[in-house]
């Protein structure tokens, strides 16, 4: 007889299940996007935000350090209409 999911879980590793909460982010924020809207690229940049947010293709980033910071550079001067 097959084990219950949680045991399945459980004799994963962790990576394997980051891997698996990866996937799973995906498949959820994927049924959001018709058909239509991902074969068209007419996805709204709030939709595309939240899915780079949690798609985890950005994970990586988080393991790099902090090289800039609101104190680099110079203020933006945008020019008046």
């Amino acid at each position: 007889m097959a084990k219950p999911l949680e045991n399945l879980l459980s004799t994963l590793s962790q990576e394997e299940q980051l891997e698996l909460k990866k996937f799973a982010a995906y498949l959820l924020l994927r049924r959001k996007f018709s058909a239509e809207q991902v074969l068209t690229n007419d996805i709204s940049s709030a939709e595309l935000a939240q899915f780079n947010a949690h798609g985890g293709g950005f994970d990586w980033l988080a393991g790099e350090p902090e090289i800039y910071s609101l104190d680099d550079g110079e203020p933006v001067q945008w020019p008046r209409p």
